[in-house]
Formats: structure tokens, sequence, C-alpha cells
């Protein structure tokens, strides 16, 4: 038999082309599962927290709740006492209060008693005859944990394409989902090629090697969102490579292979593709190393990945071009790698014309990060598990001297891209999901301006977010002004919400809570507008809509968009002004460009600009 040269080698980023004007991935659906069963599984909707956690007021420590302020001044020469009126166990709904010069025993987790506004530990309190002798001070909120400190009702907790952990999955739990909407898991046949191969757990005959490629591919695959169905090994023989296509193209949504995809005599796979279906092979080696030898075909829309036989190679070009494909098919987000830079240990001479990807792992250095190349050729599957990240060397490069400084894409880092801290407003709702669709990690701490603002100073935030009347300014701290800069402002509406007919005396209103750039301002229009009235305090909007439905005679401050769309009767309240503040080190980053490109887009200027009270500027 003949040995049958490579057609024309393409790069990575062409393969992907090719693959993609032949077929796009296609959406596996969704399904509802039981939070115990919902592990690893991709989230397939945006978790909104429907309650606060804590639900109440409770102690971090057992104790004594007492009101701070008796307990000023208080030390080991001069204790503080106050009597003991009752006790408040964990789990138990206690009506009991304090008074001044009072206190009540109290569990951990205990909800805190009304009048208390914090805890004493229990190893600083000595007991005589009833009363509690305070031996030391606390502040306010000291040894207790505050209604939603942990999570605010309304909050954006999760979003769709969340793969979900153990920790989301008990954030879940604490906020009473007991099921949630998941994508289902495309199936993936996977099998290898070779006369040489013999499964795991076989005796090792001479001249044999146990199959590691439909295993690790196996866990790449799971890692990508999708299922593995293991076909096992064929030999190298065009009947057993037919039989095992033609049954992943009967159970899988893709097919991957590895093994039989060279050009020696009895690499046989890329002859089967055509007889098959259209439009069969449409990618023939990549001019990468390691990885040339890599096929791509399209059968009967069925994408079918062939890797190399060696494991190296085979792990490296699923990295760049198979997981890719299939997290788009699992609508599992995109794995960012993080990229470092570090100073080459040794001397490295590089092929030329092809793009090589060379395992490394890091060191630190006093001249910062060291990296070292892991030898051991295509086959060498050890040496890449213990890898750090991969230098990628250009087409164009053929030597880097030792001590030249290089970039390293780093494996994994599960780390936020952009923390975005201060005023909730819908607009940010817009341009914080855009990001998150190109698959940008967003935090959201979204808790006032006040919160904010010590966020940006302590260089903890990103992205600031204020929403305030117009016509006032944001005051800050010199040393936050320096390190900040505003990039965009819009104008947005409010107005009062309601239900009823009027707003009169004795009205109950839902306004942002303290701290908020639009609280004081807000709480003083009331005030001209009645006599009296009682407040209720929330973060998001999405908050006034569940109490809103549950007491319809509350009147809320809201956007003019959020009130027309669940179709509230409103008045005028005041013009807010948003605006978006960046630290000035992080506008100059990948993200940081993103997000002002996404602000500066025109369709995400044609979103807001159909937001009914919502105007640029």
């Amino acid at each position: 038999m003949s040995r049958v040269i490579f057609k024309k080698l393409v790069t990575v980023e062409e393969a992907i082309k090719i693959l993609h004007n032949y077929i796009k991935p296609r959406s596996p659906g969704i399904e509802e599962v039981k939070i115990t069963e919902a592990y690893g599984r991709i989230l397939g909707e945006n978790i909104i927290a429907r309650i606060d956690l804590p639900p109440f007021s409770r102690a971090i420590v057992d104790g004594y709740a007492v009101k701070a302020i008796d307990t000023s001044f208080a030390s080991e020469v001069n204790p503080v006492k106050l009597k003991v009126v009752g006790k408040v166990t964990a789990g138990e709904d206690s009506l009991l209060e304090i008074n001044e010069k009072e206190c009540i025993e109290i569990d951990t987790g205990a909800i805190i008693p009304k009048g208390a506004d914090a805890v004493v530990r229990v190893e600083d309190v000595l007991i005589e005859e009833g009363y509690a002798i305070v031996k030391n001070s606390v502040g306010k909120g000291s040894g207790l944990a505050t209604l939603g400190s942990d999570v605010y009702h309304g909050q954006f907790i999760m979003s769709e394409g969340d793969e979900l952990t153990a920790e989301k999955i008990g954030v879940l739990a604490g906020l009473g989902y007991d099921k949630v909407k998941v994508f289902l898991k495309p199936k993936i046949a996977i099998f290898s090629i070779g006369n040489e191969l013999t499964e795991p757990g076989l005796e090792l005959k001479a001249s044999k090697i146990y199959d590691v490629n439909q295993y690790s591919i196996g866990a790449l695959v799971k890692k990508s969102g999708c299922e593995p169905i293991y076909l096992g090994i064929k030999k190298d023989n065009l009947e057993e490579i037919r039989e095992g296509l033609i049954k992943g193209l009967e159970i899988a949504d893709a097919i991957i292979i590895s093994g039989g995809t060279s050009t020696g005599s009895s690499d046989l796979a890329y002859k089967v593709f055509d007889e098959l279906g259209s439009p069969g092979l449409i990618v023939h080696g990549i001019a990468a190393k390691p990885g040339k030898p890599t096929i791509i075909a399209v059968v009967n829309d069925v994408p079918i990945f062939g890797l190399p036989g060696f494991p190296v190679s085979a792990l490296i070009i699923y990295d760049l071009i198979v997981d890719p494909f299939l997290r788009q098919m699992a609508k599992k987000k995109p794995e960012v790698k993080k990229k470092i830079k570090a100073i080459l240990s040794i001397r490295y001479l590089s092929e030329r014309g092809r793009r090589e990807y060379l395992p490394v792992f890091l060191k630190r250095s006093e001249r910062g990060w060291m990296a070292i190349p892991i030898f051991g050729g295509s086959g060498a599957i050890a040496s890449l598990s213990s890898a750090d990240g991969i230098l990628e060397i250009p087409e164009n490069v053929e030597l880097i001297e030792k001590g030249e400084r290089v970039k390293i894409r780093l494996f994994s880092e599960k780390i936020s891209d952009i923390i975005a801290v201060g005023d909730l407003s819908p607009i940010s709702q817009v341009i914080l999901d855009r990001l998150r669709k190109i698959g940008v990690k967003v935090r959201e701490e979204f808790r006032g301006l006040e919160h904010g603002l010590t966020c940006m100073r302590d260089e903890i935030a990103d992205l600031l977010v204020t929403c305030i009347p117009k016509g006032k300014e944001v005051r800050y701290e010199t040393k936050i002004f320096h390190k900040i800069k505003k990039i965009r402002s819009f104008t947005m509406d409010m107005v009062w919400a309601f239900y009823g007919d009027e707003i009169s005396s004795g009205s109950t209103f839902i306004l942002p809570k303290i701290g908020s750039g639009l609280r004081n301002y807000a709480e003083d229009k009331i005030k001209s507008m009645v006599k009296d009235f009682d407040l209720i305090e929330v973060w998001t909007y999405d908050a006034v809509m569940d109490l809103i439905q549950k007491r319809r005679s509350l009147i809320a401050l809201l956007p003019l968009c959020i009130a027309t769309k669940h179709d509230f009767n409103f008045i005028d309240a005041f013009q807010a002004k948003v605006n978006y503040f960046i630290r000035k080190d992080f506008l100059v980053t990948k993200i940081g460009k993103r997000l002002t490109k996404i602000m500066e887009s025109e369709e995400t200027i044609q979103i807001l600009s159909s937001m009914l009270g919502i105007y640029m500027g």
C-alpha cells in the first residue's frame, strides 16, 4: 500500500474556520433536574436570589445579645452589669425583646432579639445572680450576621452557562431551589485506532502499549460539558474503522478518534470519511508541532475529529480545536486561559514553518516567573500532566534565547475577570450580560455607592457604577480620584410606581438601602409629598417586584423602563445620572478594552435607546 502525503497543511485558526463553515454547534436542549443530580451540569437559566441570606439577623457566636451602647467603656477593671431577661436558641422563633441595661443569652445561629444590635462572646461574660457582668465593650454589629449580608434579595447569583459546583449547589439549596434547569449533555463517541493498543487492565504483551487516549480524551470530553461514549479499540483495518464510525454516527452528536491519522501505510482513517457521507474530509493536516497528523471531517451534520495517536499531540489539539467546539455544543462557557510573562530557562531551537506548543512548568525567581520546558516528545503523557502551561512559538520564530521573556498560557485559573460594584441600574445588566456572553466572568457586588467607593479605594473592584440625582456630583477621596476614570454616563428617568390610584400619607415606600447614591435624595422627595410614611429597603428591582406581588399597595422608586414593563401606574420622580468609573490600570487590560468596546458598540446603544426613559450622556 502506498503512502498518502498530507494535503495542504492549515493553521489552527484556519482549521477552526473551515469547520465552522461546514457545521455550526447545535443547541442540546434543556431539562430540569433535582439539585442532588445537578453537580457538574451546565446551568440553563439565570439564578436570581428570591430571599435574603441569612433570612434574618443571627448570632455567629455563643454569648449574650446586647445593645452595643450599653457596653461602652466596659473592661476587666470596669465591667458593665446587664440583667439577663431570657434565652434564645437556634431554630426558635423568639418574641423576646431587650431594653436598656438588659441582655439575652443566645446560641450561635439564633435570631437576634428585637432591640439588640450586638452579641458579647460568652467568654467575655461572668454570670452573677441573674446578671451578666460584661468585661469587654462591643461595637454595633459585632458577633452577628445581618439580614442579607451573604446574599441579598434579588441579587444576580449565577448565569446561564455556569458549571454547577458543590458550592453553587449549596447556594441553590440555601435559596430554596430543589430543582434547576440544565442543558442536556451532547453525546460524544470515542475510539482509538492501532494494532499496538491494549485495554488497561489486560496483560501487556510484547510490542503492545496500553490505550491512553480513549480515557484521557473521555475525561476532557466531560470537562467540555459532554458525555463520552467509549467504543473501544479498533485495529488498523478499514472495516473496523468504518464500523466504529457508523456506530458513532448512529448514537452520538460528534465523534473523536485518535490514531490512524498520519500518512503511514497503516493509517487508514482518512480513507473512510468520504465513503460515509457529505462533505467528508475537510481538513487533512495542521501546521502545528505537535499535532500535524490531525484530520477533521463532517458526515451528515456530525463532526468527526481525528486526533494524532501520540497522547501529548492529541491532548494539545483537543485543547486548541475540539474543546471550543464541544463547549459551544454543551452551552458551557469557554475556558479562559490566563497568560503570564516568564523568563525562559534555556536556549530553545524551534522548527520554522510550524507553530510549536511547548509544555512548561513555572518556578519563581528573583527576576519573576521562570518557564522551564518539559521534554519527552509527543508520547510523554506523564510529562504533560505536570505542566503548568504552554509556550506558543510562532511559525516564523526559530530561536528563543535563554533569559528571554515569553508569554505562558496557563492551563486553568478560576478567578473573576471583572468585579463590578456600586449602584444597580438596568443599564448595567445590559452591559454586563453582553460581557458574560463573550465568556467574561463577571462578579457583581451592587451594594450601593458607599460600599462601591470603599471597594475602589482598596483596589478590590474594577468597575464602579454610580446612580445619583442629575445635577449632583459623586464625592470621593483624592486617593480614589487618581486611580479611577469616568468612561461613560447615561441619564435615567426615575418614577414613583404603584398599582393603586394615588400616593397619600401613611403609604409605604420601597427605596434603595442607605448607602445608595439615590437614597437620601429620594427620601427627601417623599417628605415633600406626604407628611408620614413607612419605608422598606431593598438592593434590587427583582426584590421590589416580589414585594409588590405580595403587597400591591406599596409604592416603589423605579426606573421608568421597569415601571412600564410591569404595567405600573406612576408619577415622575426625578432624573438620575448613571456614571461608569473604571480603574485606570484595569482600563488598559484586555477585559477593560472589551468593556469599553461593548459600551460604545452600536448594538449596546440600540438596546439602551429602546429602553423607555434611558438617554445617552
